[in-house]
């Protein structure tokens, strides 16, 4: 049977990080797969893992929970075939409930092939006393339906955040199994072996009620001759707007800087921006959340891809036209 586990968490919070550490940690005579689900379509986070070395099946075009019907079942059951994994690390989207999720993997349909483990819940303490998170009913339900939570980015926390995290674990009922402060997604893989509690899915759901501008499909690609394809959707308070760029083209790594520092000061409200692109100084993952952009060199894929998320429609003609200024001269 395959030991199934979520890693939870808010937009830019560091998931995708999370699990390449913990695919690191892997034991050798074990094989870890990762089902990633994205809000965009273009699928970036599938994507650097995959360049990492991951074995992916990705779900794109929406929040997981919405699509934990016949597409989310489809990309489980085919990696389960194909790959026969012994872990398999699930990631929704930031802004996906999992309730629905555990709900299909503890079904009957899944009672012969998976094992449920435990589920981790990354948090940014920073954001713990700010309403736009602590009222969101997303936000709230992967908190209580994790069995353990985690403070990534602490280097960056002040004590009073620290000192509300520490309050929002001893105030969980029931208790976590455990809960633990990291930075850049460090997670000792033990914790995944801390029991899970069935019952928290029978904690108040507190609604999930919205639909999404598309159906989930399959993961998109560039076709034959195609240099150039953008991607927009909408759902969840938020909008999504993602290019595919063929892997032919060659971007100024200091004018894609320039490009993520200027989101902040646009009317587009970004929330999160990354992309895995190819520069003249190699093929990079970068990822852009609250005013700050971190850089990962990576292997190279056929196409770059790039996604922001936003609160409000964004200019996607002005965006586009300014990215497109990035390219390499040379």
């Amino acid at each position: 049977m395959t030991r199934v586990h979520l890693i939870t968490g808010f937009l830019g919070v560091g998931k995708t990080t999370a699990i390449l550490d913990l695919l690191q940690q892997s034991p050798e005579n074990e094989k870890w797969a990762v089902l990633v689900n994205e809000f965009g379509e273009v699928g970036v986070d599938g994507a650097i893992l995959e360049a990492n070395g991951a074995v992916v099946r990705e779900v794109p075009g929406g929040c997981l929970c919405c699509v934990s019907g016949l597409p989310f079942q489809m990309g489980l059951n085919m990696l389960l075939a194909k790959e026969k994994p012994d872990v398999l690390l699930i990631e929704p989207t930031g802004l996906g409930h999992p309730r629905k999720v555990l709900t299909t993997l503890r079904s009957d349909d899944y009672r012969e092939l998976l094992t449920a483990g435990a589920n981790l819940c990354l948090i940014d303490p920073r954001h713990l006393k700010d309403p736009r998170y602590t009222d969101n009913d997303t936000f709230n339900d992967q908190i209580t339906l994790a069995d353990v939570l985690v403070a990534n980015k602490t280097d960056l926390c002040s004590p009073d955040d620290l000192a509300a995290f520490d309050a929002l674990v001893a105030s969980a009922n029931p208790a976590k199994a455990a809960s633990v402060r990291t930075v850049q997604g460090q997670i000792d893989a033990s914790l995944l072996a801390l029991p899970t509690n069935p019952d928290r899915l029978q904690l108040k759901d507190r609604g999930h009620h919205h639909h999404h501008s598309k159906e989930a499909v399959k993961p998109v690609a560039l076709e034959p001759g195609e240099e150039l394809r953008r991607l927009e959707s909408h759902g969840e308070g938020h909008f999504s707007c993602g290019w595919l760029i063929t892997g032919t083209w060659v971007f100024s790594l200091d004018a894609l800087r320039h490009w993520f520092d200027q989101l902040e000061s646009g009317e587009n409200k970004v929330v999160r921006a990354k992309a895995l692109i190819r520069t003249e100084q190699g093929h990079y993952v970068l990822n852009w959340r609250d005013g700050v952009l971190s850089e990962m060199p990576t292997r190279a894929l056929e196409e770059s891809r790039l996604e922001i998320i936003t609160e409000t429609p964004p200019d996607s003609d002005a965006l586009e036209m300014s990215l497109m200024k990035c390219r390499s001269e040379g």
